[in-house]
């Protein structure tokens, strides 16, 4: 409920640790949050996306950004690549079916 707080906890964390990918992708969660702060979350998640490329996690946070954007294409090879390291992430598996639910309506 303290978002404010939570990003600026995050970003000291970030930037004291900038090679550990959960803070980094914690860090880019919170940004996304914000219209004003949608592409530094891109750019977070994206580094930890790089850290940590096996983690179906971050790919799948980075695809969420992306279909909030209406980036449906991005957000769609985010979550094939997730599923691909692992085929059970529930969590990318929704993402995917509502993807493909927006594309039917369009």
């Amino acid at each position: 409920g303290r978002l404010q707080v939570a990003m600026t906890q995050l970003a000291a964390a970030a930037r004291l640790s900038p090679r550990d990918a959960r803070y980094r992708a914690q860090y880019g969660r919170a940004l996304a949050a914000g219209k004003q702060t949608r592409r530094l979350a891109e750019s977070e998640l994206q580094a930890a996306v790089k850290l940590e490329p096996s983690n179906p996690r971050y790919r799948t946070m980075l695809a969420e950004l992306y279909f909030d954007l209406n980036f449906h294409r991005r957000a769609q090879t985010e979550l094939q690549r997730a599923l691909a390291l692992d085929p059970n992430h529930e969590k990318a598996r929704a993402l995917l079916r509502k993807i493909e639910k927006a594309r039917r309506k369009s």
